[in-house]
C-alpha cells in the first residue's frame, strides 16, 4: 500500500487488505516540494529491491506517487490499482485546488489513470458529475471529465466504517450544538472546507455554539462561541462526537468524507453541501444545502427544532449502509481478481 499520508482512513485499508493479503506498506513522503525528486528515486529503489515480493500495487490516490507505480506496471505488467480519494478527480482553479488545477502534477495523475490496471474511486461522483453547488468554470467534475478517453476500468467502492467503535454514548447533548472535524492550515483549505460558513453562521448566531477540530487558519477574528480544537486523537473523537447535536460538512469538495460517517454513526445529525457522496450519505436522515448560499443555511439552522431529526435512525442508515464489509468484500474481491 502507497501513501502520502498515514490518515485513518489509510490505516484502515491496511487493516482490511492485511486479513487476506501480505501488505507492504510505503510512504512517499513529498510533505516539501523540494524533496519531490528524492522521493522518485526512493520509489524506485523500493519497487527495484521489492521486486519479486510484489504481485500487485495499490496507492492511495493518483498523483505523484502513482506515477512510477504506473510506468512500472507497464513494464513489468505488475497490476497497480489506485484508490481515487477526491482531489485526484478535481479541478477548482477558484480555489487552487485539485490535482488538475496544477499542470503538472494533473499530467502526473491523468498518466497514472489511464496506465492503471483498475481505479475504485470511493463513490461514483468521483467517475464523473455535473457539479451545481456553487459556481465552477468547470462544472463537470471526476475522472472521466479529465481524462475523457480512459480505458482503465473503473468499479465505485465506497467507504466503510467500523459501527462498533464509532456508538452512540450520550443521548442528551447541548442543544444547538454544531461540529466540524477537519484540516484548514491555509486560505484554500478556508473555503474548501467551508469554515468561512461556520463563522458565518456562529457571527449569526451566537447563542449556538460551534466547534471545529482540527488545525484551521481563521481569515477573520474567531467568534466567542466558535471554539477551536487543533491538537486532538483519533480515539478521542468518539467522545468530541457524542458531546454534540449536529454536525456540519459544508466542504466545496469531498469523495466520500470519513468524519461525517464517524459523526453520524455517533448520533450526530448532518448538515451536508450538495456535493460528491455527501447527499448519498446523509439522505433523508439530515439536512442538504443545495447551494452554497449563507441565508439558506441560515434558514436550516432556524428551522432545526420544528424539523426534528432521530439520532438513531441517522446512526442506522450508516450501519445499513457503510459498514467495514461495505468496504471489505468488493476491494478484496476486485484486487483477487486482478491477481489472476
Amino acid at each position: 500500500m502507497m501513501y502520502v499520508s498515514l490518515s485513518s482512513f489509510v490505516k484502515r485499508d491496511i487493516f482490511l487488505l492485511s486479513n487476506d493479503f501480505q501488505v507492504i506498506n510505503y510512504h512517499f513522503n513529498t510533505n516539501k516540494k523540494w524533496k519531490l525528486p528524492f522521493a522518485f528515486i526512493k520509489q524506485l529503489f523500493f519497487l527495484f529491491l521489492n521486486f519479486k515480493k510484489i504481485d500487485v500495487i495499490v496507492t492511495q490516490s493518483s498523483g505523484y506517487l502513482s506515477f512510477l507505480p504506473s510506468v512500472w506496471n507497464k513494464i513489468t505488467k505488475t497490476p497497480l490499482v489506485i484508490i481515487a480519494i477526491g482531489t485526484d478527480c478535481v479541478k477548482m482553479p477558484e480555489i487552487k485546488y485539485g490535482a488538475h488545477s496544477k499542470n503538472i502534477l494533473g499530467w502526473f495523475t491523468r498518466y497514472s489513470f489511464k496506465n492503471a490496471s483498475l481505479i475504485l474511486p470511493v463513490h461514483k461522483s468521483l467517475i464523473f458529475n455535473k457539479y451545481t453547488y456553487t459556481s465552477l468554470k468547470y462544472s463537470l467534475q471526476g475522472i472521466k471529465a479529465f481524462v475523457p478517453s480512459i480505458q482503465t476500468p473503473i468499479i465505485e467502492v465506497v467507504n466503510g466504517f467500523d459501527t462498533d467503535k464509532w456508538v452512540i454514548t450520550n443521548h442528551n447533548r447541548p442543544k444547538h450544538s454544531f461540529l466540524t472535524v477537519t484540516t484548514a492550515i491555509n486560505e484554500t483549505g478556508y473555503f474548501l472546507k467551508g469554515v468561512d460558513l461556520i463563522v458565518e453562521m456562529a457571527e449569526n448566531f451566537p447563542k449556538f455554539q460551534f466547534t471545529i477540530v482540527g488545525k484551521v487558519k481563521l481569515l477573520k477574528d474567531c467568534p466567542t462561541n466558535l471554539k477551536i480544537l487543533p491538537n486532538v486523537a483519533h480515539d478521542e473523537l468518539l467522545e468530541i462526537y457524542n458531546s454534540h447535536e449536529y454536525y456540519l460538512q459544508l466542504s466545496l469538495s469531498e469523495g466520500f468524507p470519513n468524519a461525517l460517517c464517524e459523526a453520524m454513526l455517533c448520533g450526530c445529525i448532518p448538515i451536508g453541501s450538495n456535493v460528491a457522496g455527501i447527499p448519498d450519505i446523509i439522505g433523508g436522515s439530515g439536512y442538504i444545502l443545495h447551494k452554497k448560499d449563507a441565508n439558506d443555511l441560515k434558514l436550516i439552522l432556524i428551522n432545526l427544532q420544528s424539523n426534528y431529526k432521530d439520532k438513531t435512525i441517522v446512526r442506522e442508515r450508516i450501519v445499513l449502509k457503510y459498514g467495514l464489509l461495505k468496504r471489505q468484500q468488493p476491494l478484496i474481491k476486485y484486487i483477487t481478481e486482478i491477481l489472476g
